[in-house]
């Protein structure tokens, strides 16, 4: 790298959490632009320019900044801006992606462009920076990334876009730091701190809960928020991951709060169970279905003792439990795949309808017509399946994190169109006030569809709770070709003993199926911050190598 002060970008720089650290990096010495297009909370007015900026603050305190008005969701505005300091400064040594917005969204809630515009900010914003910003690091060698994910993205947590986004943004992360170029890092922190997004929130589950009398999913993924940190307790902690240690420490998710951090575990599997050869899949999936609901529950493996099945692969003898749904439309726009799902299904004297999703009613409002129209020809509802192709992955020469960002190329749209379906669901529930279950099977080939697939995990955990148990959604992410998913499929709208599973993600691989785990912390760090002790970094790196 050429000589000079580092330079940073901080995006959401002009308050909160962004304005923390990138006072925390002028202090350090750093040439800190934060980049804020000062908007309201929601994203839909210009602020009035501020008396006092963070910029002019950390140059009143002797240090170097300015300020831009670039959005995140301004793809051609941030690699503009990025190309600029490099040729003012001649290097580009970190970014801190904090900008975001929020709308309220759930699982059965919120606009079609509500939703849109927060998977743009949080999720598509994200991926600007990084295909803006990587190509200078990789080209100079060196570089530091920090996105910003929420415990809402991989709690149990019921915040619908914001939900999805954050936990993709997560994937999305873990994805990158396996193939980083040398000298280049990529994290991101999963904060907490009473700023105005999270002040926000708190009051309309205040309001929520004396309106109605009604349980529901927590938006706030469980955290308790009355001993919240400051904003200003967690700019020691972002500004030391995007400085010029750590470059060991990269693809992982740093829950941050304040004077306590812990590492969060990227999804695992817990179950895996062999689907080639076996004499009846149906029968086998309801042998092992008791272990499932078990690892769900613990997140746990129920393994390692005596072997728990038998010799289910022989075992075909009896009958399946009767189906305790009896009708079900199939969403597609994969013909073969919806032709299998219909044959497993009617096999089990279940009758279906199949709905080609290329000339199905567009947008939110037109997926519930359509859900309508199906219950209308089947005379009741009782169950869903929606499996969309994913798109293609990369073709040409790209690989390592080329290939991840060009495959998570129109991830918002996707996980958009996921969304409509689960709402679709919980409309068609509510307004027969019959219960309805709801599979999503998501085509996860590619990086892109890996992160996807985790999205569509994420939203599904907050069915039941969310619709008084109205709808109960599952996710399949199918990670090889040519497996028996419909057969997966039926036995999720079926099964008498599958509700427990139903937020889980189950898993098609090439010749297998099981089960995995959600995220979840692996081990935490108590220092009483927000300053960092010496020892802080070898403590970090015993939990991430021990994981």
């Amino acid at each position: 790298m050429s000589g000079g002060a580092r330079v940073v970008v901080v995006t959401g720089g002009g308050g909160g959490i962004g304005a923390a650290i990138a006072e925390e990096l002028g202090r350090r010495g750093d040439h800190v632009v934060t980049m804020d297009p000062l908007v309201s909370l929601d994203g839909s007015e210009q602020l009035p320019a501020p008396e006092e900026t963070t910029a002019g603050r950390i140059v009143a305190a002797g240090g170097s900044a300015r300020a831009s008005s670039v959005s995140v969701a301004d793809a051609d505005g941030v690699r503009a801006l990025f190309d600029d300091l490099v040729e003012q400064h001649g290097r580009l040594d970190g970014v801190v992606n904090v900008a975001g917005i929020t709308r309220q969204t759930s699982f059965a809630t919120g606009g079609e462009t509500d939703w849109h515009e927060v998977l743009t900010v949080h999720l598509d914003g994200y991926r600007n920076i990084l295909e803006a910003a990587l190509p200078i690091m990789a080209g100079a060698g060196h570089g530091r990334i920090l996105g910003v994910t929420s415990g809402s993205g991989w709690r149990a947590a019921d915040a619908g876009a914001y939900s999805c986004a954050k936990r993709a943004v997560a994937s999305l992360t873990w994805q990158l730091g396996r193939v980083m170029p040398d000298g280049v890092v990529v994290n991101a922190i999963s904060p907490i701190a009473v700023t105005r997004m999270v002040t926000a929130a708190l009051e309309r589950a205040r309001a929520a809960s004396a309106g109605s009398n009604r349980g529901g999913a927590s938006s706030t993924g469980g955290l308790s928020l009355g001993s919240m940190p400051e904003p200003a307790d967690l700019g020691p902690l972002g500004a030391h991951l995007v400085g010029e240690g750590l470059s060991w420490c990269s693809g992982q998710a740093i829950f941050a709060g304040g004077s306590e951090v812990a590492v969060i575990n990227p999804p695992r599997l817990l179950e895996v169970v062999r689907t080639t050869d076996a004499a009846s899949l149906p029968h086998l999936l309801e042998s092992v279905a008791p272990a499932w609901v078990q690892a769900e529950g613990d997140q746990a493996s129920g393994g390692g003792s005596n072997p728990r099945f038998g010799d289910i692969y022989a075992d075909a003898t009896g009958e399946l439990p009767p189906p305790v749904t009896g009708t079900c439309a199939i969403v597609t726009d994969r013909s073969e795949l919806g032709a299998g799902i219909t044959t497993a299904l009617e096999a089990r004297g279940v009758r279906t309808c199949v709905i080609d999703a290329t000339g199905a009613d567009t947008g939110f409002d037109g997926a519930v017509r359509t859900l309508a129209s199906a219950a209308e020809q089947l005379d009741g509802l009782d169950a869903a399946v929606v499996a969309l192709a994913g798109r293609p992955g990369s073709t040409d020469a790209m690989t390592g994190w080329e290939r991840v960002l060009a495959e998570h190329r129109g991830i918002v749209d996707d996980v958009h169109a996921d969304a409509r379906w689960a709402r679709a669901a919980s409309d068609v529930a509510t307004d027969r006030d019959h219960p309805l279950r709801l599979v999503t099977l998501t085509d996860a080939t590619t990086s892109g569809g890996r992160s996807r697939a985790q999205a569509a995990a994420q939203l599904a955990r907050a069915s039941r709770k969310t619709t008084r148990e109205q709808v109960a959604a599952f996710a399949v992410s199918i990670e090889a070709d040519g497996q028996p998913v419909a057969e997966i499929a039926a036995y999720l709208v079926c099964s008498p003993t599958v509700l427990d599973l139903s937020g889980a993600e189950l898993v098609a691989g090439a010749g297998w199926c099981g089960l995995r785990a959600h995220p979840r912390p692996s081990g935490s760090i108590a220092f009483g911050g927000p300053g960092l002790p010496e020892w802080f970094d070898d403590a970090l790196r015993a939990v991430v190598e021990a994981r």
